[in-house]
């Protein structure tokens, strides 16, 4: 294959798509497949986005910081979760609107946020 038909042949594959790193391992590319998590930042939560990997580690390390700061821990409640995930794809598909992988997982935070919370059943009921 001669150069110009090369050059030609790889532009016309390669598409605009933004690509967000995990901030814990630099490794994956998070942005359809992110978990919010968090940290201590001066002593109050801040919310961040990492890779499926990081996730349960950035966790533990969460709840041992608060640990050591005194400040009581508690899971991050998985309504909230999917708010976050929301804004995050959000302003993903906001910069590449024309990416399916932003669009997919926008649309399935989405479909999980319309699901309504499930009601403790009485013990008559079952």
């Amino acid at each position: 294959m001669c150069e110009p038909c090369r050059t030609n042949w790889r532009r016309s594959i390669v598409t605009d798509v933004r690509i967000t790193r995990c901030p814990r391992c630099l490794a994956e590319d998070i942005s359809a497949d992110a978990h919010p998590s968090r940290r201590l930042a001066d002593g109050m939560p801040a919310t961040f986005f990492v890779c499926r990997e990081c996730f349960r580690p950035a966790e533990l390390e969460f709840q041992i910081s608060c640990e050591g700061a005194n400040i009581p821990y508690a899971r991050l409640p998985i309504r909230e979760s999917l708010r976050l995930l929301r804004g995050f794809y959000l302003d993903r598909q906001r910069d590449t609107p024309d990416d399916p992988r932003v669009t997919a997982a926008l649309s399935e935070v989405e479909r999980r946020l319309l699901i309504g919370p499930v009601e403790r059943a009485s013990r008559l009921d079952a």
